[in-house]
């Protein structure tokens, strides 16, 4: 197990299978987001999966909340790209007609999680 010793044991920091499971069950088996989840870190698994299935390509408003639309199936469309933003996962220009994915390194386990939708 990675992380420091606890009480003489060593403690993962990693996220469990079982916190994987938990969260690949917000989506259907090609990786379309059914739910959103409650607990922010699942949250923040869920936005990594949709931002590593969006295009490298500029994209209007527009454009990308029809894309995040026909990627789930909740109606809060504009949660996501807010969430994305927010995140430095999407980045736009200053009047925000302009999107396009952030360049950004994949954490570990949201890499974990995307590989069951490939």
């Amino acid at each position: 197990m990675d992380g420091p010793d606890h009480l003489g044991k060593p403690v993962s920091t990693a996220p469990s299978d079982k916190s994987l499971q938990r969260v690949a069950r917000c989506f259907d088996a090609k990786g379309r987001l059914q739910r959103w989840p409650s607990k922010r870190s699942d949250q923040l698994m869920v936005l990594w999966v949709v931002w590593w299935q969006l295009p490298d390509q500029q994209m209007t408003e527009m454009e990308l909340s029809q894309l995040l639309r026909s990627w789930h199936d909740f109606e809060d469309y504009a949660l996501i790209r807010r969430e994305l933003i927010d995140l430095e996962l999407m980045l736009r220009t200053p009047d925000g007609r302009i999107y396009r994915k952030s360049r950004k390194e994949m954490p570990q386990d949201a890499e974990r999680l995307a590989a069951q939708f490939e």
